[in-house]
């Protein structure tokens, strides 16, 4: 393909045509590199791991007796150093790791590897008669949980990951004790590590109720949901009742591998794909063109059209959605109006055609999203037209640029370096959309051909579909990973390559 210098003279449209054809081989090139880059960034953060390992054992040996008795118990190093609260600090926090892990935290880590091995089961008495309670029903012997036993096995798992980051900082602190006192120094007080922590370490300070509210409620149930694709954990293993057990990746491989699923995961996943660019570029342009209207010079009443087309902000989207919903039935009042008025002869099925791939249906539904979204577009769009230089305008006219070559080279250069990031947060939002698609179509319309999925599915809501309905776990949780593997290259492909990143010193 030709540099872009050489169409440089080209009409505006072929100009933006080859600018869409160079963000897909950035995005093409990115993945590459993402394989060939790899291999050298690991091979320079090897001897970093290496010396921090070194440095760990000539710690040890160089170390003296109290150095040496720390890398066992926790704070010794500081208790004879003469940071007394620090190191029973430290010591502390040993002894209920200790306290934890022999009490429920080394049951948490076999369960983790075992996932159960005590089924429920309904309990017998020597004769082989079924026992009953006071009822008359069977009385029932509960076994393991293995959903339970996977949850806490993680958490288990990330406080022993927790522990060593404080016995690493611990052994380190021993030593660095240690080392002032044989300089005849003076360590640090208590009291001055608790004002250092308000003063040269308040990052610090500040940052560990976030960062302890990201490990209870992001990390900590992503890793469950994760681990859950390497399990049996689908309707036929549903807990208590049953156990599950861990298969690898097996159910990875099913998605490529059986018929069925397959089937349904890449026409679902090319529909996915075609969703979210359509309706993020029909919103993007239908926004920046609205907006131009309505701040075009001449146009009376503007703050009303503008208000009109704001209210469907107004409106709760679910609303919207299960409005459209009755009014594009088959038996829906479009149908009858056009019935009456004789623009057809029989019914539509705008959310139910399946003829010529569903066509209608998914036409229906970006049709309806393009009516949620252009307000958003507009708006923002609306206070970037304002800051533009007027006298860009003024001399493009001079030279004589038509109307087209002003907004190709001067309008949207400008928005769309100022809304690249948010094109990219609209693209992966589109591709997780769940509202519009299940709320107006349900993913409709089913065909025998998919598995628990419709023509105008997402992986978003085939995914729900999945768990909730037909509680096949595993493989929503699969679904799951690959729809972020999707989104979470294309994001930081497509922003580290956008005019935002790459032309910053152009629009300052």
């Amino acid at each position: 393909m030709k540099p872009k210098e050489d169409y440089l003279g080209a009409h505006p449209l072929k100009r933006a045509l080859v600018n869409v054809a160079y963000i897909f081989i950035g995005i093409w090139n990115g993945i590459v590199g993402i394989f060939t880059e790899q291999p050298g960034k690991c091979r320079r953060a090897a001897p970093g791991i290496g010396r921090a390992v070194k440095n760990y054992f000539l710690g040890f040996v160089r170390g003296g007796w109290s150095v040496k008795l720390s890398y066992l118990v926790m704070g010794a190093g500081n208790l004879f150093a003469g940071q007394r609260i620090k190191g029973l600090l430290f010591l502390a926090i040993e002894a209920a790791f200790i306290a934890f892990m022999a009490l429920s935290g080394g049951n948490a880590l076999v369960g983790l590897v075992t996932l159960g091995t005590q089924a429920q089961a309904n309990g017998y008495d020597e004769f082989g008669n079924p026992i009953v309670d006071e009822w008359g029903n069977p009385l029932v012997i509960h076994g393991d949980n293995s959903l339970l036993m996977l949850l806490y096995g993680v958490c288990t798992l990330l406080i022993v990951i927790a522990f060593l980051a404080i016995y690493f900082s611990s052994v380190k602190s021993g030593r660095a004790a240690r080392a002032c006192a044989d300089a005849g120094q003076k360590p640090a007080s208590f009291r001055e590590d608790v004002a250092a922590l308000f003063d040269k370490k308040m990052y610090r300070t500040m940052l560990f109720v976030p960062v302890l509210c990201v490990l209870a409620f992001t990390v900590i149930p992503l890793v469950y949901m994760i681990l859950m694709a390497f399990t049996s954990y689908d309707h036929e293993h549903l807990p208590p009742a049953s156990l599950f057990d861990w298969i690898g990746f097996d159910m990875f491989g099913k998605v490529f591998s059986s018929e069925q699923i397959s089937g349904t995961f890449f026409p679902v996943l090319g529909w996915t794909l075609v969703w979210a660019f359509c309706a993020t570029i029909s919103c993007y342009f239908a926004g920046i063109l609205l907006a131009l209207l309505i701040n075009k010079k001449g146009v009376v009443g503007w703050p009303v059209f503008r208000t009109i087309f704001v209210l469907t902000i107004a409106i709760p989207q679910f609303i919207t959605l299960l409005t459209m919903n009755n009014f594009l039935h088959i038996d829906g009042p479009l149908n009858t109006l056009l019935l009456n008025w004789g623009i057809i002869d029989e019914r539509i099925d705008f959310l139910t055609d399946v003829s010529n791939n569903a066509l209608l249906p998914r036409v229906s539904v970006l049709v309806v999203n393009l009516w949620i979204g252009v307000p958003y577009t507009m708006l923002i769009t609306t206070g970037i037209l304002m800051n533009i230089p007027k006298d860009l305008f003024e001399a493009a006219k001079i030279d004589g640029a038509s109307p087209v070559r002003l907004f190709a080279s001067i309008t949207l250069p400008y928005v769309l370096f100022v809304t690249g990031p948010y094109l990219i947060q609209q693209f992966i939002g589109n591709i997780n959309n769940f509202n519009i698609i299940y709320l107006l179509s349900s993913g409709g319309p089913s065909v025998p051909d998919y598995h628990i999925a419709g023509k105008t599915d997402l992986l978003i809501t085939w995914l729900y579909k999945l768990t909730v309905e037909q509680n096949d776990y595993n493989l929503g949780s699969v679904i799951g990973i690959y729809t972020f593997i999707c989104c979470a290259v294309f994001s930081l492909l497509a922003y580290s390559r956008s005019s935002a990143v790459k032309n910053e010193e152009y629009f300052q």
